[in-house]
């Protein structure tokens, strides 16, 4: 079983579900900002110590590299996805921490809500 986390930054007074599903569509949504790339990447390496990441995939310390726990990492235009496969809720909310210090909030799919 998967659970995604799904980032981005501004767009604070639009609907979360629409942009969601924008955004999804690699629709660009006024109000929301693009995604620095980079900058992503350095809080992979700054903030999530001792993780592990192939390009796809961020795996947390003492993973298997071909193994779970495992999140899929999507990095587009103004979304930034994480689909989590056997994760523990602590490993989540690393991510959680390093994406909210880059200034973008969590919004949660499954059950429709946007995160301060």
């Amino acid at each position: 079983m998967s659970y995604n986390l799904a980032f981005w930054a501004g767009g604070d007074d639009l609907d979360p579900d629409n942009v969601y599903t924008r955004l999804n569509d690699e629709q660009p949504v006024d109000g929301v900002d693009v995604v620095d790339q980079d900058r992503v990447l350095r809080a992979f390496a700054g903030d999530l110590k001792g993780w592990t990441w192939d390009g796809q995939f961020l795996r947390p310390p003492g993973t298997d590299p071909e193994g779970t726990p495992a999140y899929d990492v999507s990095i587009g235009e103004q979304l930034v996805e994480f689909i989590g496969y056997r994760f523990q809720r602590e490993q989540a909310n690393e991510i959680i921490g390093a994406m909210h210090s880059l200034g973008y909030r969590l919004y949660d799919p499954q059950i429709g809500e946007r995160f301060d």
